[in-house]
């Protein structure tokens, strides 16, 4: 009894030292540790699609394979949901904590969200709007702005580095214009074609100074490729001035501004 026993634990011994693998429900493993749940594998070759299906694998380097045998990452799931039960009582912080998100091809990241999808810019200085004449409004440099956007400061063109929804919010204030006047907000494609989007209300009274009257234009934009470009535009029907900032006996701050956001 006592020679048998010693001879099994040898061969065991010799298998494991050998192929350095372990197999349960499996004669033929594939990594370092190999489980066949439905115990359905070939006694050789590498098992098929469906049979690694219901497989955990673990590899030389440490990768953890579930429904693979050759698993890339530290945790490689083929196909399937994850389940993490009461993540609610570790409560995530607000501003500086990043956002899960996969890519193409599964692979878990993470990225600061606040910052990723957003972009926001200020009008450079008040411009003067000639009458019928649509003008593109030229911001200065982005406050807000991620890999999403390009923006030129010179001419006032967007670039949307990739296709997506987009939601942009458009506000100007009008002054310099008499009672009556169409003020008109846009946003037009580069080359120039028909509006993507626009918003227009006549105002009821004569306007000057350095107090305007404001109007908001908000919309959803479908950029169907990247490198899609758009300028946003004021186009009143008689002249005008939109203002960069306004000034009050309250004080002054920025009134014409964009916003961008990915949805």
């Amino acid at each position: 009894m006592t020679t048998k026993l010693l001879t099994a634990v040898s061969v065991f011994t010799l298998s494991v030292a050998t192929f350095a693998q372990v197999g349960i429900n499996t004669s033929n493993p594939q990594t370092s540790f190999h489980v066949d749940a439905a115990k359905d594998n070939p006694t050789s070759g590498v098992p098929s699609a469906t049979q690694q299906a219901n497989d955990f694998t673990v590899t030389n380097t440490g990768n953890v394979g579930i429904g693979t045998t050759a698993p890339t990452e530290k945790l490689d799931i083929i196909t399937g949901n994850a389940r993490i039960r009461n993540i609610n009582t570790n409560v995530g912080i607000g501003g500086t904590d990043r956002v899960v998100v996969a890519d193409a091809t599964g692979i878990l990241k993470t990225i600061n969200f606040n910052s990723y999808s957003l972009f926001h810019a200020r009008l450079a200085a008040s411009q003067s709007l000639a009458t019928t004449t649509i003008a593109t409004l030229v911001f200065s440099g982005p406050l807000a702005t991620s890999p999403y956007y390009s923006y030129n400061t010179s001419t006032g063109v967007l670039t949307f580095n990739q296709a997506g929804n987009y939601l942009v919010t458009l506000q100007a204030s009008f002054t310099n214009m008499a009672a009556g006047t169409q003020l008109v907000l846009g946003i037009r494609p580069v080359p120039d074609a028909d509006y993507l989007g626009r918003g227009s209300h006549y105002n009821a009274s004569a306007n000057s100074g350095n107090i305007g009257e404001l109007m908001n234009y908000t919309t959803l934009l479908i950029i169907p490729t990247a490198g899609y470009q758009v300028r946003f535009t004021a186009a009143p029907n008689q002249s005008a001035t939109v203002l960069a900032t306004e000034t009050g006996s309250t004080g002054s701050g920025n009134v014409t501004n964009v916003t961008v956001q990915k949805i």
